[in-house]
């Protein structure tokens, strides 16, 4: 039997150690900083449901989820170091990473296998495929990285660039100004200008989507990335995080409505309904493709990344061409296991 003297130094013994066991556990937390590719919707809702899930506290990771302006504000904050992770183009990783070679961060997970980056028109233009656009106007964001590929869609298209009139135009009046018929086509994300353009009442049978991956242009679209300095300070937390990723864009692509659920609960008023076809698009046209469904989410064929770095360098003239291993490391990829879509 313990004295009642002893007892009460045994029962603050025993607190004593569970409070530092748990003050234990909570330091061992690494806490890092992700940028989204926008705002909170359904292209990155799998890290809200990753973070619901545990996922990340049981890697030991502390995550901290972001909006942001955008590929180009994602990869400055990552360049700075003021980032640790981000999801963002990586063709745009290929020119900032070959104009600033010591800062660029590297993808670690290409989660859309295909590129969203397109041509958009209405039906009722009289456009229907590349050829038409000759003597239309096309609008689009100078910043926009379709925008910006249009001389290596006009060069797999055959379209004379010459016989094509362009206009710089703010991406918050892009789907305003084609629905008003003061542009014939647009540029941009075709789940971004679709989904703007339903919430306007057009139909989809009435939109002509010109994809740059259906016009010969192999391109990747967005990859997890992760900071130069992230990379080589502490290679364990990239491994976790990317780990975490696959968890979440796996369990959001089987149900995208739980995921949705996770976004709704950090910003209450989006759509969900519109969220959960938005994240069934990217499914469909973004994220599978015969290697993804083979070897899993982020799987890449090195040749392809090869090709699409000399497009884009070619296209942005750029003063040298990056090195595949500046621009992709798959050192962290997960068990195929992890990554299997659904």
């Amino acid at each position: 039997m313990f004295a009642p003297t002893s007892l009460r130094r045994w029962v603050a013994c025993t607190f004593s150690a569970l409070a530092l066991s748990f003050m234990g556990a909570a330091s061992a937390q690494t806490a890092v900083k992700f940028s989204l590719n926008f705002k909170p919707d359904g292209s990155n809702a799998a890290w809200f449901l990753a973070q619901e899930k545990g996922y990340f506290r049981d890697a030991g990771l502390q995550v901290t989820l972001d909006a942001s302006n955008g590929t180009g504000d994602v990869l400055s904050r990552l360049g700075n170091n003021s980032y640790d992770f981000g999801f963002a183009d990586i063709g745009a990783l290929m020119e900032f990473a070959a104009r600033n070679p010591q800062q660029a961060p590297v993808a670690v997970l290409a989660i859309y296998a295909n590129s969203p980056l397109s041509i958009v028109a209405l039906r009722k233009s009289g456009i229907s495929g590349p050829k038409d656009l000759t003597g239309r106007k096309l609008g689009g964001p100078a910043t926009d990285g379709a925008y910006r590929m249009l001389p290596a869609f006009a060069r797999a298209t055959g379209l004379d660039t010459a016989q094509l009139r362009t206009e710089n135009i703010d991406i918050r009046v892009r789907e305003t100004l084609l629905f008003r018929g003061d542009l014939d086509a647009i540029a941009g994300f075709d789940s971004s200008i679709w989904f703007n353009l339903k919430a306007m009442g057009v139909k989809q049978e009435d939109v002509v989507f010109m994809r740059y991956a259906d016009q010969g242009l192999d391109l990747y679209g967005n990859a997890l990335m992760v900071s130069r300095k992230m990379l080589e300070t502490n290679p364990e937390a990239v491994r976790a995080f990317v780990r975490a990723t696959a968890l979440g864009w796996r369990d959001a692509l089987a149900n995208p409505a739980e995921a949705i659920e996770a976004v709704a609960r950090r910003d209450p008023l989006i759509n969900k309904a519109i969220e959960i076809e938005k994240l069934q698009w990217l499914l469909q046209n973004q994220v599978r493709s015969p290697l993804s469904e083979r070897d899993g989410l982020g799987a890449v064929d090195l040749a392809r990344l090869e090709r699409q770095i000399e497009t884009v360098s070619t296209v942005f003239g750029l003063p040298t061409k990056p090195a595949v291993a500046a621009i992709y490391d798959a050192r962290f990829l997960p068990p195929v296991a992890d990554r299997r879509l659904p």
